[in-house]
């Protein structure tokens, strides 16, 4: 099959929906030779950090001399990205070859009476299958949705992380944070070790209580271990952290929950290294460290103004993103390009992030979810009067850059299936 083919076939395979369940993805995998049975894989689940931490975990690792594969949810830029080894994307003929096999364990599935397997089961097999292929030291799975019903739940891993726990999703996961909680803490497993971000109470009791039935160990990030110093500002700002009062660290990921974030990767090597998984120094943490990048997380795309993309997408991601702002950056005022999709708390997002805006750039995210321009507008004037609707993202940022002087800061967020394209944009025209 070719690269154009494959990707008809995942994205006509969307049309059938979401069907949640393990059962299709457990079919899949045997008919597939169970490729997951032979993988070292840490998985990660929770509303709002498990990229970054996934990116953290997979740089020491790899910094450490591992081949470590990586899968995440959305893309960005590029639909390969999902699935990467030792941060490359799957090359696309592979991925389309991998599809040819997939396909077939599909058609079985399907004449056994099942519905047919979604496109996230069809790409959790497919990353799997790949790994095993390619012969991986370790994995870091990131959990697309939830975690007790998510497909890539079908795995037995050497580790469990949940990160920090909020409302999103409600509709599915739940209305209170002890359901949510309860719908994250579904990927705990039997006498595996579970290492999570510092978790609200309600939450915290739901994780325990499931950590003491599956008689897995519980170990909570060390917020107090690492102390956040100052912003080094030089091509594009970094943290200087100091960790255990002794190392200095020099964090590329801007923002408070970072600091939490990387906690959290440093208890998964702490207790993998105390299980003898490895042996990773804290020295070669520190090395590894520098080189993290996770794409659209207050990333800094250029200076004078300052031009950034977060993807914050909800309560909790708009709050820690507003303070965030106003902690890391120095400027006069900020230009909001805003984008939010129609089942978020949209009126709630809009109240807390526009306020501190001088001028806000409503646009549409591409998505069948989306918030149109012109109704987000209709909601942000009633905190914002100084907002403007634009049927195209490049329109909206030529607007923005026109009108933000050398000390004000241009921020595009609301959703990551927004910030992808606009970052795109941004990108080309910063060449010319």
């Amino acid at each position: 099959m070719r690269y154009e083919e494959a990707m008809k076939y995942i994205t006509e395979v969307g049309n059938f929906g979401s069907n949640y369940g393990l059962e299709r993805t457990h079919k899949l995998l045997e008919y597939l030779g169970n490729p997951e049975k032979d993988l070292k894989l840490i998985h990660i689940a929770g509303t709002n950090g498990k990229g970054s931490t996934t990116s953290m975990i997979t740089e020491i690792l790899m910094g450490a001399g591992y081949k470590v594969g990586m899968y995440t949810s959305p893309f960005i830029e590029e639909f390969e990205e999902r699935i990467q080894i030792n941060r490359r994307n799957i090359p696309k003929e592979t991925l389309a070859n991998l599809i040819d096999e997939v396909k077939v364990a599909v058609e079985r599935v399907i004449e056994e009476g099942y519905n047919h397997p979604t496109e996230f089961e069809i790409i959790t097999v497919l990353m799997l299958l790949y790994f095993k292929k390619e012969k991986i030291d370790f994995g870091v799975i990131e959990v697309g949705l939830g975690g007790r019903l998510d497909s890539t739940n079908v795995i037995i891993p050497i580790l469990q992380v949940i990160t920090s726990i909020s409302f999103d999703h409600t509709n599915l996961l739940g209305n209170t944070l002890e359901e949510i909680a309860g719908e994250k803490a579904g990927i705990i497993k039997k006498n595996i070790p579970t290492v999570i971000y510092p978790q609200e109470e309600e939450a915290l009791k739901v994780i325990k209580n499931k950590c003491a039935a599956m008689e897995s160990d519980l170990y909570t990030a060390d917020k107090d271990n690492m102390k956040f110093v100052k912003v080094v500002n030089e091509d594009k700002p970094y943290q200087l952290l100091k960790y255990k009062e002794e190392f200095n660290i020099f964090l590329p990921l801007l923002g408070e929950h970072q600091i939490l974030n990387l906690s959290v990767a440093m208890k998964v090597i702490e207790v993998l290294n105390n299980r003898k998984i490895f042996n990773i120094t804290t020295e070669s943490i520190i090395k590894s460290i520098k080189n993290v990048t996770w794409k659209g997380r207050l990333e800094v795309l250029s200076n004078n103004p300052y031009v950034v993309i977060d993807g914050a997408h909800n309560i909790q991601g708009i709050k820690t993103l507003s303070r965030n702002i106003k902690k890391y950056f120095k400027y006069e005022n900020l230009h909001l390009i805003l984008g939010i999709l129609a089942d978020k708390d949209v009126e709630e997002m809009i109240k807390i992030i526009t306020p501190i805006a001088k001028q806000v750039y409503a646009v549409t995210p591409n998505s069948i979810r989306a918030e149109l321009a012109d109704d987000l507008k209709n909601e942000i004037v009633k905190y914002n009067a100084n907002c403007r609707a634009f049927d195209e993202y490049e329109e909206a940022y030529l607007e923005a850059l026109k009108n933000a002087k050398e000390n004000d800061i241009i921020l595009a967020s609301g959703s990551l299936y927004m910030i992808g394209d606009m970052r795109k944009i941004i990108n080309k025209l910063l060449i010319k």
